[in-house]
């Protein structure tokens, strides 16, 4: 090898080791003029479009290394990664499939295809690809946590535990770990954990993330001895850091639910059609019974659910020609006379048409897509919708006591309690408006019904889809599939009447969820 690309090369590894991805792109772009053919400058390429969330740039050029060096694992992983950041299960599920096939014994490629498997809801081959990577490397707290959490959705319990108690023992400071065994054993009795939680967050260099985790982690082990003022105070404090880091203003989606309604007046035409009358959407506000309701239909013999999945929002990007960084954003709702529908419907059922096993009816169960209902029955007019509701403390409530992915922006609202309330207000006119457009493809369902009674719930529910009802789904607790929601261990369980009315254990500390929703004319007394 040439002195000079001696030095590029070994330049190159420091700058990918000190993760300075712009001199690594300089230096590989330096190689590739002296050597075309070395394929780890493709590979380096590669991963600094990565880092600049180019995803189709990212891989066309692993692809380049790729065709340079085909059994290389590293280059495999990597597109598998780039696969399943762009929602493309085939062609992830197929990388992560070959890089298999060629042995790897690296325990962060194995964490890499272990959490691809994971993503697309394949959760018991992700168990076998990622135990393999704490066995090569157990003292890395991250696999453990990734074990975990899969053994989690899985439903057992004890390995989830495990592998999350495993992540503290190596780190101690693994804050995010302390958060998830508080998740797992929330509706359970108060662990001990309590003092030594008081303490971790005594520490004066902790993150906005780190005092997140650890705040609410503590919150529940206050829930769990009724001091409900403990609870709160600890919730709203852990939640200080990151309410003032990400600047949430409501204003932002203000604009965005308003341009969907003037997009879709009650006065217009919209064409009917059959196509998508084998779709269910399952929608709502997040902690409002999505899951559950989930669980319940995907008991059916004719209904197969494909989970959270983000099919749709991908297809009216890339069919809408989009080019803002957002998913969805008041822009694109205003270019969307332009989008070609029909091509968005074939779009979202090709990728349907991927998932092994679909039945008669495919359920895709993303909360989220309460802002696509007017985009989807467009796309696809023969679809079904179903919205969850629940008394709109308790979503508030919920909806603040949960922590969501911190890097996920549209949950942003829930750092802050009066700023969730005015979300939910956006929501609930919204919601009141996609029923006056589309009053034949739109229910919704009473979380507390389905609570108080189930049977003729489900039956409605089943009515309205045109599916026969099965006493299967009064039992969906006993169904094996795995649930990758923050209600993975809920739903194994028979219906409790618990979560009901909790807002009323915190009294006064609601008053900015009771004055906005008063201001907004929801009634919530009853």
């Amino acid at each position: 090898m040439p002195e000079t690309l001696k030095k590029l090369t070994k330049k190159a590894a420091i700058a990918l080791n000190n993760g300075a991805f712009a001199e690594l792109e300089s230096c590989a772009k330096q190689i590739l003029q002296l050597d075309n053919t070395y394929a780890d400058a493709w590979f380096f390429l590669s991963l600094s479009a990565t880092e600049r969330r180019k995803v189709s740039v990212a891989i066309e050029l692993v692809d380049s290394a790729l065709r340079l060096s085909s059994r290389n694992t590293e280059y495999v992983a990597h597109k598998a990664r780039l696969h399943t950041m762009a929602g493309q299960k085939e062609a992830a599920v197929a990388a992560a499939d070959y890089a298999m096939t060629l042995g790897p014994d690296r325990p962060l490629i194995l964490d890499t295809l272990g959490v691809v498997y994971s993503r697309f809801e394949m959760h018991e081959r992700a168990r076998e690809v990622l135990k393999l990577s704490v066995k090569v490397s157990p003292d890395n707290a991250q696999f453990q946590f990734n074990l975990a959490s899969v053994e989690q959705f899985l439903g057992n319990a004890a390995g989830a535990e495990e592998g999350y108690r495993n992540a503290i023992r190596v780190k101690p400071d693994f804050y995010r770990a302390y958060w998830a065994l508080s998740e797992l054993e929330k509706n359970l009795g108060a662990s001990g954990r309590l003092p030594g939680l008081e303490e971790l967050v005594k520490r004066t260099n902790l993150s906005p993330e780190d005092r997140l985790y650890l705040g609410h982690a503590i919150s529940r082990e206050y829930e769990k001895t009724g001091n409900y003022d403990r609870a709160f105070q600890s919730l709203s404090t852990g939640k200080e850091g990151m309410r003032a880091k990400v600047d949430y203003r409501v204003a932002g989606d203000k604009k965005l639910f308003e341009a969907m309604k003037q997009a879709f007046p009650v006065d217009g035409e919209y064409a009917p059609g059959d196509l998508g009358n084998q779709n269910i959407f399952v929608l709502g506000m997040p902690r409002s019974g999505t899951t559950l309701v989930d669980r319940i239909l995907s008991t059916h013999s004719r209904i197969v659910s494909m989970g959270e999945v983000q099919y749709f929002a991908r297809a009216m990007k890339e069919v809408s020609g989009s080019k803002t960084q957002a998913m969805l954003d008041s822009e694109l709702v205003m270019g969307s006379r332009e989008v070609d529908f029909s091509e968005v419907g074939r779009r979202y059922l090709f990728q349907v048409g991927e998932r092994t096993g679909i039945k008669e009816f495919s359920l895709d169960k993303m909360p989220l897509n309460f802002l696509y209902v007017g985009f989807i029955l467009r796309a696809l007019p023969g679809a079904k919708i179903v919205c969850l509701r629940r008394h709109p403390v308790d979503t508030c409530l919920s909806n603040y006591r949960q922590l969501f992915a911190v890097n996920f922006s549209y949950y942003n609202y829930h750092y802050d309690l009066k700023d969730t309330a005015e979300y939910y207000c956006l929501f609930d006119e919204l919601m009141a408006h996609w029923k006056a457009v589309f009053p034949d493809r739109f229910l919704e369902v009473d979380y507390e019904d389905i609570v108080a009674k189930p049977e003729p719930t489900v039956r409605e529910l089943c009515a309205f889809l045109s599916v026969e009802f099965e006493t299967a789904g009064l039992e969906f607790y006993k169904s094996k599939s795995a649930v990758s929601t923050a209600s993975a261990m809920q739903v194994r369980e028979p219906l409790y009447s618990s979560a009901v009315d909790r807002w009323k254990h915190y009294g006064d500390h609601l008053a900015p969820v009771f004055e906005v929703l008063s201001k907004n004319g929801i009634s919530y007394r009853q």
